[in-house]
């Protein structure tokens, strides 16, 4: 077994001091258990062909069963290699959405703005790397996506369909949901069209907005566009009856963040063969498993806030800090300038993780302080212009 890493001061690659901001035996610095408040959907938006479109419902998809005994392999060597790929989306869509919602007060009246696949993650103790900006009293959350994932430099693509059971998942998502209430369900699978609704909420005493993709609705949501209509949709090769009662509590919890009640397994034979399907209510009281990882969660976040009061910031330029999380710590370190230029590598210009371009709709859309003089901002914007121009 790898040791966990000591708790002084250790150096990262880059030479840049790691913090050891949590152990998992350190007493916690919230309230708990942590508890989770009622969701509110604010906004939604829809990717269509690699265009978002904030308030839309144009890419919403409603459920209906998939047929039976379904092959869920069909259409997957017509793939192309554009299709196979997705743009990565990154922060870029959150940030539309609060620009562009006509609820952006209630968007960015919170502490914390990140993906929920993201908290879920942080939730399950997944080992992953995140990049974290504060500004305006908001924590800004992203996940580290390595150079390698990317198909290109300059792009923002990356591979999504790498095998025939990952194209499974995504053919089932298909059959199982409508562009009507009334069907008929099917289709070709699509990466570039997305439906996402940003969602309101608390973890402990935290108010977070959380966005993330809604595979489809249940029919009421047209009247009453409220999480509770929200369906989730998951395959599992394997027969019904061999269910293991942690990967329920593993995918309630996608499910959980957002507020959706209702999953819907389908189970294939290993020739890729729809063989079944079973209906998952998400259970609404919190097992002792689901309730340690909550307060997880909120210890992660609160002590990442509680940094922010801690960090120091030249006027108007925002650092980005490199978060590493592990099942059981949390180490943090400041990134260098090097660093986060290779975090963007389509170049458009950023200060810390947050474009500038966001930046500016935030001060014309809802009159903030001005982020900094002109002299911080002519500083923040050199880092992402000296190296375009030595090129």
């Amino acid at each position: 077994m790898t040791p966990e890493p000591c708790r002084a001061l250790i150096m990262s690659p880059s030479h840049v001091p790691t913090r050891r901001l949590i152990d998992s035996s350190d007493p916690p610095q919230c309230p708990l258990p942590a508890r989770l408040g009622e969701p509110k959907q604010v906004a939604c938006s829809s990717l269509c062909g690699g265009q978002l479109r904030v308030d839309s419902t144009a890419a919403l998809r409603y459920f209906v069963y998939p047929p039976a005994k379904a092959d869920l392999k069909s259409g997957y060597d017509q793939l192309t290699y554009e299709q196979r790929t997705k743009t990565s989306r990154g922060l870029e869509d959150i940030f539309a959405m609060c620009i562009k919602s006509k609820n952006s007060e209630q968007l960015l009246d919170v502490q914390v703005i990140t993906w929920a696949g993201i908290v879920k993650r942080i939730m399950l103790g997944k080992k992953m790397h995140l990049n974290v900006s504060f500004h305006n009293g908001i924590l800004y959350i992203e996940s580290h996506c390595p150079p390698e994932w990317y198909i290109d430099i300059g792009t923002s693509r990356v591979l999504s369909i790498r095998d025939p059971q990952t194209y499974w998942g995504y053919n089932f998502e298909t059959l199982c949901s409508s562009e009507t209430p009334q069907g008929p369900s099917g289709g070709t699978v699509n990466l570039q069209t997305h439906f996402s609704v940003a969602v309101v909420r608390k973890i402990g005493s935290l108010k977070l907005l959380l966005v993330g993709d809604v595979d489809c609705v249940k029919p009421e949501y047209v009247q009453n566009p409220v999480p509770e209509h929200y369906v989730e949709l998951k395959i599992k090769t394997s027969e019904p009856d061999r269910f293991r009662p942690v990967l329920r509590d593993k995918w309630e919890m996608q499910s959980l963040l957002l507020g959706g009640r209702k999953i819907l397994v389908g189970y294939t034979n290993k020739a890729g063969v729809l063989q079944g399907v079973k209906t998952l209510s998400v259970r609404a009281s919190h097992s002792a498993w689901r309730q340690k990882k909550i307060d997880w969660a909120s210890r992660v976040l609160h002590s990442l806030v509680e940094y922010r009061a801690q960090a120091q910031q030249d006027e108007g330029v925002l650092k980005v800090w490199r978060v590493e999380l592990g099942r059981q710590y949390v180490d943090i370190r400041e990134l260098g300038s090097a660093e986060e230029r290779a975090l963007n590598p389509w170049c458009g210009a950023r200060n810390g993780i947050l474009p500038v371009r966001f930046l500016k709709g935030l001060r014309r859309k809802l009159t903030i302080p001005h982020l900094a003089s002109a002299e911080a901002r002519e500083r923040a914007l050199n880092q992402w212009r000296r190296p375009r121009a030595a090129k």
